[in-house]
This record gives structure tokens, C-alpha cells and sequence, in this order.
């Protein structure tokens, strides 16, 4: 039977009420300032039915949701998108979590009950509307298409989404945007254009050895590495998208990156990239094959006299790196972020809410 971590995600979601910032947002740290992406994932981790949408929901956590929705509303721009922090002008890829936030919380008749706002809907077709028409990439000409086909053995014809508006597309950013399209309706937002084409650019950005990294699986003819966050919001975005037709060389794709994750979280030294990595492997594998996974994100790798931090030498300089401690027990976070806790609680949580909100 597979174990539950439901003490683990009480504490969870108590870390992220006490450290909501008193202006209502969340930040990368505690005490950080707020920003539009670790306040996405903060509410979208305290919207599950054990954080603050269900019954009988804590008085702390309520008012922490109510807050963190009023900062997200004040910020939201004109054109629809989102900056990355109260001063930003300029609308970018934070509207991607934004948007995915903001469709579950429209889309969980509870959390209408509890949370919504009369102009939500409203702006959450002037977000899409800003994803679909300023957060994909532009196309390329002949002899751009050229150019990089040969340095980077991509085809540029398939179109992801950019950081900004008018910039090259990337793969996080492509993975975030495809999940904040498909949620609203996953049965029918799967198969629209814009999605099948982000499954399109997945797989031919894919690393040659499995995962992704930012969008570049070859330079010049050398091979280029996955790193651990590209491919984590990439098979998310897999989950999220996934279709019978899939079924062939995506789901090769796919079963590569999920290697390369089941071999990296072995050895991580990193509190966020073993929740990153526990978070996607946790939407794929049975729930038994859960467990390894979540116990290391849960109770960290400092057990039996294992050092809190590793030395080594860079450049002749003694550097020292913390080593993943897991769950904090007094304050129930990990690694002191709001951020990292929100994506633990997901690979810690068996509810598929944010994904998949019927």
C-alpha cells in the first residue's frame, strides 16, 4: 500500500500561509519579495481540498488565499499578461502560472464559492487571449531556418513559447503556457492547434539521451545535457496534455525523460530539484513507485550522520553547497521557499486538481 504523507502537506500548507509577505504575495524565499510565479504555485498548492478548498478550511490559510488573489488581480496589465513582480510593465511568461491559477480557481465550483470574483472570467480570457497571440513565437525565415537547423538540428518551423512577447521560444516557458491553455478543458484543449504544436516542439527539442534542457539539444554537432527543471516542466506538461494519439515516438520521448529523472533524483544534493523531479515522476509512475520519491523529497539525504552541507573544489576556491535536508519539522517548508513548497506539496499530494479540474 502506498504510504500517505497527509501530516507532511498539513505542515506544507501551514509554511505557505506564515510566509505569505504582508502585501499579499509570495516570493522565491521567505521574506523575498513577490513575485507572480512563486505566487501562482503558492495559491495553486493551497487551492487542493486539505490546504484551503475544501471544509472547515483554517482561518490563516483562507485569509492567505484571499490575499494572494487580491496582490495577483491588482497586477494583472491591460493587454491581459503579467510581469514578473509589482513593477514590471512589461507582460512575459508569468502570465503562463498566472493563467493556470487562474483557470482552476474558475473552474472548482468550491473555490468560486469561496475565492471567485465577478471579473475573474474576464481576466481570464484577456490572459489567454495574451498567450495565444503575444506568447508564441514568431516564425523564421528561410535562411534563419537554415541556419539553425544546422547548429542546433532543430526545425524551427515547429513554434513554442518565449519568455517575452517578440522573443525565440523555449521550453519551459513552452511547457508552462501548453498546461495554462489545456486545463480549462483538457479533453478538448489538447487537440487544439497551439497545444499539438507545443507536443511538437517538446519532442523535437527533446536532449538525444533523454530530458530537456532550455531548448537546445545540440550545438554544432555535440550532444548538450538535460537539466533537471526543463525536464520536469516538460513532462507536466506532457501530463497535462497527452492524448491516445500520443502513443509511439512521444511517448518515447517521454519514458526517456523519466529516466533521465529516476536516474538524477538518486544523486541530487538539491531540495528543489528533488521536488521538481518527485513532482513529474509522481504523474506517471504507480502509486507504489511513488513512495522512494517521495520519502527523499520528504525526508531529505542528511540522514545517518550524512554533513548538512558537501565541500568540493571549482577553480582551486573550496565551495560549499547545502545538501537536501527535506521537510523542514518546525516550519514545515522546504529549503526556506515558498516556491519549492508549493511544488513539494504537489509531488507529495495524490489530488490531480491543478492538472485536470473537473
Amino acid at each position: 500500500m502506498a504510504i500517505e504523507f497527509t501530516t507532511a502537506l498539513q505542515k506544507a500548507y501551514n509554511f505557505l500561509a506564515i510566509s505569505q509577505n504582508p502585501d499579499g504575495g509570495w516570493g522565491y524565499r521567505r521574506g523575498g519579495m513577490s513575485y507572480v510565479e512563486p505566487t501562482s504555485f503558492a495559491l495553486l498548492a493551497l487551492f487542493s481540498q486539505a490546504g484551503a478548498g475544501g471544509q472547515n478550511v483554517a482561518d490563516n490559510r483562507y485569509q492567505a488565499v484571499l490575499r494572494g488573489l487580491a496582490w495577483l488581480r491588482s497586477q494583472q496589465h491591460e493587454d491581459g499578461g503579467w510581469g514578473i513582480m509589482k513593477d514590471d510593465s512589461v507582460s512575459g511568461w508569468m502570465t503562463y502560472p498566472a493563467t493556470w491559477m487562474l483557470t482552476v480557481l474558475t473552474k472548482i465550483p468550491e473555490l468560486v464559492s469561496y475565492y471567485g470574483k465577478p471579473e475573474d472570467n474576464v481576466m481570464l480570457d484577456k490572459a489567454r487571449s495574451w498567450i495565444l497571440n503575444k506568447g508564441l513565437e514568431g516564425t523564421v525565415d528561410a535562411a534563419t531556418d537554415t541556419q539553425v537547423r544546422r547548429l542546433f538540428q532543430i526545425d524551427s518551423s515547429l513554434l513554442g513559447f518565449a519568455w517575452g512577447h517578440g522573443e525565440s521560444g523555449w521550453v519551459i516557458p513552452t511547457s508552462l503556457a501548453m498546461v495554462a491553455l489545456t486545463v480549462q478543458d483538457p479533453a478538448v484543449f489538447r487537440e487544439t492547434k497551439e497545444v499539438k504544436m507545443g507536443k511538437d516542439y517538446l519532442r523535437d527539442r527533446a536532449c538525444p539521451d533523454g530530458g530537456w534542457n532550455v531548448g537546445n539539444p545540440w550545438m554544432i554537432g555535440k550532444k548538450l545535457p538535460p537539466t533537471v527543471d526543463a525536464t520536469s516542466f516538460a513532462l507536466v506538461a506532457w501530463r497535462a496534455t497527452i492524448a491516445a494519439s500520443d502513443f509511439g515516438p512521444n511517448t518515447d520521448v517521454i519514458n526517456a525523460g523519466l529516466t533521465f529523472l529516476d536516474d538524477y533524483i538518486t544523486t541530487s544534493n538539491s531540495d528543489h530539484s528533488i521536488a521538481l523531479a518527485a513532482w513529474a515522476l509522481s504523474l506517471f509512475k504507480e502509486p507504489d513507485d511513488r513512495d522512494d520519491y517521495r520519502l527523499r523529497l520528504a525526508n531529505g539525504i542528511t540522514q545517518n550522520d550524512a554533513p548538512a552541507e558537501r565541500s568540493f573544489t571549482y577553480r582551486g576556491k573550496e565551495i560549499k553547497k547545502r545538501t537536501a535536508t527535506g521537510q523542514d519539522k518546525e516550519t514545515g517548508g522546504w529549503a526556506n521557499s515558498p516556491y519549492t513548497t508549493a511544488i513539494a506539496s504537489f509531488a507529495l499530494s495524490n489530488d490531480r486538481y491543478y492538472l485536470d479540474p473537473k
